[in-house]
């Protein structure tokens, strides 16, 4: 069995990375190998012919990875079959099918994925897609999410019922994606364009965004409606998010700019610097004065005096 650090591709960022092992033996209808979440790096690519052959594989023991796009677009081809893939899109792939995964550069994607193991007897996702490959779309982005997460949760536990609370776990996911995979309910569907309106809006417009209040009043949508959707189909609060692309802005300017720090503050519309540095140490861990001396350490390899 390869280890983590070369199991999982290096090709990522904001990476939540799980690797549970093979099993010893096929008894479980499904047993989850590997889970994870990660952000793409905008070359993000992946082009393999098949599953990299591990050692000490029973021979009646197949493999199936679940793909799931939360956040932006790419392209995967599957054996013979191409398609473009966007948030909501799933995709699956067995041991013996070729799999080529390209991120777009202008939107990169943050994606779940699931490996789980079972008898080459079996096609466990037969129910969503008849042959060993598919793409599918669905709805209700928000509990698919949330079955991915419960399942890292759970490998995350020191706990000996962990593998069997994901393999559970699994199971319920490969259930919910069959039903969402028939398509949106009316109210699911507005929910959903509402959350791509107001993310494409916060996208473009978060520098000068100064509050939640503000946002809700510009995109007419009401303030505990917007946090409802966000918390169904994102894993931050709108707040956070709205932060966290400030924040990441904010570290461009600094290593790029050389602009002042309060100059930068009244940039992204906050009141004062001292509640900028705050802010920006709250999603660093140090202030922005600090945050430029690492990374030019960390470039020059000498300290910044």
């Amino acid at each position: 069995m390869q280890s983590q650090e070369n199991y999982f591709s290096k090709q990522v960022t904001d990476a939540r990375q799980i690797l549970i092992g093979i099993p010893d033996k096929t008894d479980e209808e499904l047993s989850v190998v590997s889970v994870g979440c990660e952000r793409c790096f905008p070359e993000f690519l992946v082009d393999r012919k098949t599953f990299p052959q591990h050692a000490n594989t029973p021979k009646n023991m197949d493999f199936t990875t679940f793909e799931f796009v939360l956040e932006g677009e790419g392209q995967v081809q599957l054996g013979r079959d191409f398609q473009k893939v966007k948030a909501g899109s799933v995709f699956t792939y067995s041991r013996g099918v070729s799999h080529r995964i390209e991120n777009s550069r202008k939107k990169p994607m943050l994606k779940y994925f699931l490996v789980c193991a079972h008898h080459s007897s079996q096609q466990p996702f037969k129910a969503i897609h008849p042959g060993r490959a598919g793409f599918f779309q669905i709805s209700s982005i928000g509990e698919v999410m949330e079955l991915f997460e419960l399942i890292l949760s759970n490998a995350n536990l020191d706990s000996e019922y962990g593998p069997s609370i994901c393999n559970s776990l699994a199971k319920a996911l490969l259930l919910k994606l069959c039903e969402k995979a028939n398509g949106p309910s009316q109210n699911e569907s507005l929910a959903w364009h509402t959350y791509e309106r107001v993310l494409q809006f916060i996208r473009k417009n978060y520098f000068s965004i100064k509050s939640i209040k503000e946002l809700a009043n510009e995109v007419h949508v009401d303030p505990a409606y917007l946090s409802r959707i966000f918390r169904r189909f994102h894993k931050d609060t709108p707040y956070k998010f709205l932060i966290r692309l400030k924040m990441g802005h904010a570290a461009s300017l600094l290593l790029t700019t050389g602009n002042l720090v309060k100059n930068i503050a009244f940039e992204l519309g906050f009141e004062n610097q001292f509640h900028f540095s705050r802010t920006f140490k709250s999603v660093y861990g140090v202030s922005p004065e600090n945050f430029v001396k690492q990374r030019r350490l960390e470039t020059n390899g000498t300290p910044i005096k």
